[in-house]
C-alpha cells in the first residue's frame, strides 16, 4: 500500500507500539466507511473527514479503527487521511478489542 505518486519513497507500513488503551479509547472514532462512532461517548454518524472532534462529548479524535480487513479498503482511508491533512492515526480495530478483552478479564480477578 505505497503512495509512489508523491514521488518519494514513502509507504504505509503497519507499526507495533505500547500505548495506554485508555487514551486510545478516548480519542477514538469507530468507522465502517466514511461514517462512524465516537469511543468516548458512543455518538452516532459522525464523518471523519469532516468531525475533527465528537459535537456531543467535545473529545478531540486522534485515531481512528475499522473493522475492514481488505488492503485495498484499508488503503483507501489511509489515502483519504493523507490526502485531507488530516492529524489522525489508523489503529487496528480487532488488535485493539482483544487487548481491550484481556484488560478485562484481568480486571475481574484483581483482588
Amino acid at each position: 500500500m505505497g503512495q509512489e505518486n508523491q514521488g518519494n519513497n514513502s509507504k504505509f507500513i503497519r507499526v507495533w507500539k505500547q500505548i495506554d488503551g485508555d487514551l486510545i479509547r478516548k480519542h477514538l472514532l469507530y468507522i465502517d466507511d466514511l461514517y462512524g462512532t465516537c469511543g468516548n461517548c458512543k455518538r452516532l454518524g459522525l464523518n471523519y473527514l469532516k468531525d475533527k472532534s465528537c459535537p456531543q462529548c467535545g473529545i478531540t479524535f486522534k485515531y481512528l479503527a475499522t473493522k475492514l480487513t481488505n488492503p485495498a479498503e484499508i488503503g483507501k482511508i489511509l489515502s483519504r487521511i493523507q490526502k485531507e491533512n488530516l492529524d489522525l492515526t489508523l489503529i487496528e480495530r480487532d488488535d485493539f478489542e482483544k487487548s481491550s478483552a484481556r484488560d478485562a478479564v484481568k480486571d475481574l480477578f484483581k483482588t
